[in-house]
């Protein structure tokens, strides 16, 4: 599949930053953003509480766009191919729980003890989540006839409007700054 690509493609797929995602296949972008989600919980716990502040705001940003990516556009298009239905209930669920814990994040000081719990927290349940999306709803979707290169576009550009509502400065009066 893309295993064969020149230098040359990873240079125009860095160039063109998030564009390249419209040719791809969307299980394969919404891997990419569990990488790196998961690579910001990581760098949380090595960072100082100025540096986590920062590192925080960008995970809470990450997770509820790629939690609205998900819900209006890929788990529909999952459950009308997969016989397993509670696979995507159960996934809209733990969206649900993981919202309400970025809702009290939000309301929290960055750099409190009290925030750090509730990141692990967080981090613990997106772990878990990334574990049975990728392992199991995935799979039973593509087994169902499912073509994650044809949603691909329609969410890169959902992905985009998303980014750009949250970097347009929302995402920074819903905070508390670090003391």
């Amino acid at each position: 599949m893309r295993e064969s690509h020149s230098q040359n493609d990873d240079l125009e797929e860095s160039d063109t930053d998030h564009e390249a995602d419209d040719a791809g296949d969307v299980f394969e972008m919404l891997k990419t953003d569990h990488r790196h989600v998961q690579d910001l919980f990581t760098r949380f716990e090595d960072a100082d509480k100025r540096e986590r502040a920062a590192i925080a705001e960008e995970t809470l940003t990450a997770l509820e766009v790629h939690a609205a990516l998900e819900e209006e556009l890929v788990y529909p298009a999952i459950a009308k191919v997969v016989e397993d239905r509670e696979a995507v209930s159960e996934a809209r669920e733990e969206h649900h729980v993981a919202k309400l814990l970025i809702k009290e994040l939000h309301k929290m000081e960055a750099g409190d003890d009290a925030f750090a719990t509730k990141f692990k927290v967080l981090g613990e349940l997106v772990s878990h989540h990334i574990e049975e999306e990728e392992g199991e709803l995935f799979p039973q979707a593509e087994e169902g006839g499912f073509e994650p290169e044809r949603l691909s576009k329609e969410v890169a550009t959902r992905k985009a409007k998303l980014m750009r509502k949250y970097e347009g400065g929302k995402k920074s009066s819903r905070r508390k700054k670090a003391a």
